[in-house]
């Protein structure tokens, strides 16, 4: 339930704080934020799932938040990089940086949306190294942690209760 809530706090500051013209730092520094935040994060949880009575599900709501904040990190700063609208080609509203950060992190990248500018190139290859680092390496050490905390939970011995 925490993290359901987390995950719509994250969307509904993502869809009405200011993060162009006079608050132009606020996306950035938004997304900073919750890029800085990810790996901390991703501990703490991992933390959990090894404490949990429900490992798989703790593991699943983990990767939805590390993910969450991911998405929303790079969309905030996207979308507050390009408020003069000469980094990108096609991205011209929050649901055009949301969109552009999904199929950048699926490795879709349909090209409607494009890189024009170095910053924006620099910051976009940065967000692909990250994704296939952070969200492969995320995804199996939650699941081997879970796997692991479940199988070791089966062994126990019913006398030793």
């Amino acid at each position: 339930m925490r993290c359901t809530l987390i995950v719509v706090g994250l969307s509904v500051a993502y869809a009405f704080l200011p993060l162009r013209d006079t608050y132009w730092w606020v996306g950035p520094t938004i997304g900073l934020v919750l890029l800085a935040g990810t790996l901390p994060v991703a501990v703490r949880r991992l933390r959990k799932v090894l404490a949990s009575d429900h490992p798989m599900v703790d593991a699943v709501e983990g990767l939805v938040l590390v993910v969450a904040m991911m998405v929303v990190g790079f969309a905030s700063l996207y979308y507050a990089i390009d408020s003069s609208h000469d980094q990108f080609n096609g991205l011209e509203t929050r649901i055009d940086s949301l969109y552009f950060t999904v199929t950048t992190l699926s490795t879709v990248g349909f090209g409607d949306i494009t890189a024009t500018s170095q910053k924006a190139r620099f910051i976009v290859t940065g967000q692909i190294l990250i994704d296939l680092a952070f969200i492969g390496v995320a995804v199996r050490v939650f699941g081997n942690v879970a796997t692991s905390r479940r199988k070791s939970e089966n062994r126990k011995d019913p006398l030793d209760d």
